[in-house]
């Protein structure tokens, strides 16, 4: 009987014996139920995969000089105009601020993206100096003089986003928009519908800006607690604020990091989803945590060094590399007593930046240096208490972190502006002109979580 069976279910008898084509519709009928069976399965919403969302175009363009549009306060019915109780009057062919010595804003309603601002600054009646920034003070152009009558253009990059996520699919976990847990945060300029630009310095001018969507741009995201985060107002900031003056404008800095975060909140607050949302193949993602991480007393935020600190920075570096992004560990900067109050989470950075072959800037070890250097009577004009930045320090951090990837991370390099100038932590350089200027408007960003 074993022989039958196995001589009956044989290659040889399915093709010679006398009833192939019973088998030939039977191995069909079987496949074609297979296969109605996983399309009626893949046909549940719960399975279908989310529909991309549709590239969106925007361009705009303003002239100051003679562009009636131009003139105005914004509103959301016109989508542009002067911005947060912006006083400005008209000198010739440019605006400039009707109260020496204040900034001015201007808005766009933007959509979510990446955009390409050219601004063409200048006085024809007189000499100009102009600092520009963008969103929540990201400083773009610094002290840029004109003579009488000149005009010099600038081109720069700025992200834009929202704290609303794609849905997920029905039956699905996961959350509608970022998890902020500090007062005031949804109203930073960061999350708001709109694309925001203060001009600042000592005779502000502006003839010109335009403004375009370009979404090929690659994106440079930044994750982190409040040592890392957008000011919450005022003329200077974080490294990642003061950073994007040192780049090429054919980069988009998106700055994720908000006060109180840590590697763990970070993912469980849908903070790294609003990343993943908008990252894309060719785009950069720096990653610093350690301040809040080492705080025990936070049960539902703490990470310890060796083992669940390091499992969340593989969760980042492996999300990240999946899209076809490039991840870099940025160890935390060292408080102002310049001892070791986070050299554990920045050595456990270092270990898993060599165990996964990923880019590291080890900024614990330069801000060290640059605390020795500035010295117990200079180190407190770079911090504003014992842990955050003053708007010097930042400068100070965002000339190390140019430094860093210059020559650490040699994909990110050639963003790098050509004119940069390094500058060596034993070395610190005096506080640049444009950190005097009088404080923009607040951009809700808190900026008191760690200590």
């Amino acid at each position: 009987m074993r022989d039958k069976v196995r001589v009956y279910f044989s290659p040889e008898y399915f093709y010679m014996n006398k009833y192939p084509a019973f088998f030939v519709f039977f191995s069909v009928a079987a496949c074609l139920f297979a296969g109605s069976v996983a399309i009626v399965f893949a046909q549940r919403p719960e399975d279908r995969p989310l529909t991309p969302a549709a590239p969106v175009t925007a361009e705009f363009r303003f002239d100051f000089g003679g562009d009636a549009r131009a003139s105005g306060m914004y509103s959301d019915e016109r989508g542009h105009g002067f911005d947060f109780g912006s006083k400005v009057v008209r000198d010739g062919d440019c605006v400039t601020s009707a109260r020496e010595g204040e900034p001015f804003f201007f808005s766009v309603k933007a959509p979510e993206g990446n955009y390409r601002v050219t601004v063409t600054l200048g006085d024809s009646q007189g000499a100009s100096e102009t600092t520009v920034r963008a969103e929540a003070g990201r400083l773009m152009a610094a002290d840029i003089a004109t003579a009488r009558g000149a005009s010099v253009t600038r081109v720069f990059c700025v992200n834009v986003r929202r704290p609303q996520l794609p849905p997920p699919p029905r039956n699905a976990p996961g959350g509608s928009a970022v998890h902020m847990f500090l007062p005031r945060e949804s109203e930073s300029r960061n999350w708001d519908d709109k694309l925001t630009l203060e001009f600042n310095g000592r005779h502000p001018c502006v003839r010109a800006i335009e403004i375009v969507k370009d979404d090929a741009l690659p994106t440079l995201f930044v994750a982190g607690d409040s040592t890392v985060a957008d000011p919450r107002g005022g003329p200077g900031g974080n490294w990642p604020t003061q950073l994007c003056q040192f780049l090429k404008p054919e980069i988009a800095v998106c700055n994720a990091a908000s006060g109180g975060e840590t590697g763990k909140s970070f993912i469980t607050g849908y903070r790294f989803d609003k990343v993943l949302s908008q990252m894309k193949a060719g785009d950069f993602f720096l990653i610093q945590f350690g301040h809040n991480d080492s705080k025990p007393q936070w049960p539902q935020s703490y990470t310890e060094p060796g083992t669940t600190f390091k499992a969340y920075l593989r969760v980042f570096i492996e999300e990240t590399r999946r899209r076809g992004a490039t991840p870099v560990l940025v160890t935390p900067m060292e408080r102002r007593e310049n001892k070791d109050t986070v050299g554990r989470w920045a050595r456990a950075m270092r270990e898993v930046a060599l165990a996964e072959n990923v880019p590291l800037i080890d900024q614990w070890t330069e801000s060290k240096k640059l605390w020795t250097a500035l010295g117990p009577e200079r180190v407190g004009t770079a911090f504003a208490d014992q842990t955050h930045l003053s708007n010097y320090g930042g400068y100070l951090l965002a000339k190390l972190m140019a430094s860093g990837i210059r020559k650490n991370v040699p994909q990110l390099a050639p963003f790098i502006a050509d004119d940069f100038m390094a500058m060596p932590p034993e070395s610190p350089e005096a506080p640049p002109a444009y950190l005097k200027q009088s404080p923009g408007q607040s951009s809700g960003q808190s900026s008191g979580q760690n200590r």
